[in-house]
């Protein structure tokens, strides 16, 4: 039996709780030269380290350790809502967000509905990340439709969904957004409203 390789899955709960390693050494009481260890498969996590990990980032310990093939998914709708969070940070990515939640009367008609709506344009060469998305959702929805439909099986949408993932497995990086001090907030905070202004 081949010894198990926890480093990349350690690495995918952190990037995924976006810690860096210093927080994430924080928050499990050890040294950044062990998680170093860890995530490059130098030296097994202790069974401590794992239940910790397991315990405050919500992912099983079958997952962690190989067992369970699938990535951990979400249990509550802020695990879901940070996963937003997450997307709108993406270096590359830009996604323009719409609510309609101004509603006449606070009356909703089949013209007029409560909604919000995420867009992103696939053509958008300042931010590169665009097309790939875009090409990535687009084989989402056709796997779903085909799900939905029964036209595929569940262990074949299964293996679609990991396609899509391991196809699209270029690494992301988070955007860069400075510390400013309060008056070069207002300062950048006024040039933003003129261009949104002259874009409208």
């Amino acid at each position: 039996m081949s010894e198990i390789k926890f480093g990349e899955r350690i690495r995918q709960v952190r990037k995924n709780a976006g810690c860096s390693q210093k927080e994430f050494c924080a928050a499990l009481d050890i040294p950044q030269s062990t998680l170093s260890a860890y995530e490059t498969d130098r030296m097994q996590p202790t069974i401590s380290s794992l239940v910790k990990i397991a315990e405050k980032y919500n992912v099983s310990l079958d997952w962690l350790c190989g067992i369970e093939k699938s990535a951990p998914s979400f249990c509550t709708m802020g695990e879901a809502l940070g996963a937003v969070y997450d997307l709108s940070e993406i270096e590359g990515l830009e996604i323009k967000f719409t609510v309609n939640d101004r509603l006449p009367d606070d009356i909703e008609t089949p013209e007029n509905r409560w909604f919000v709506q995420m867009t992103v344009y696939g053509n958008d060469s300042e931010n590169p990340q665009n097309a790939d998305f875009c090409k990535g959702i687009r084989q989402i929805a056709d796997n779903i439709s085909d799900l939905e439909s029964y036209s595929i099986s569940a262990e074949t949408y299964e293996t679609e969904k990991e396609k899509v993932k391991n196809y699209y497995d270029k690494p992301l990086t988070k955007r860069d957004f400075p510390a400013l001090s309060r008056e070069e907030r207002q300062k950048k905070h006024i040039e933003w409203v003129k261009q949104h202004l002259n874009d409208e």
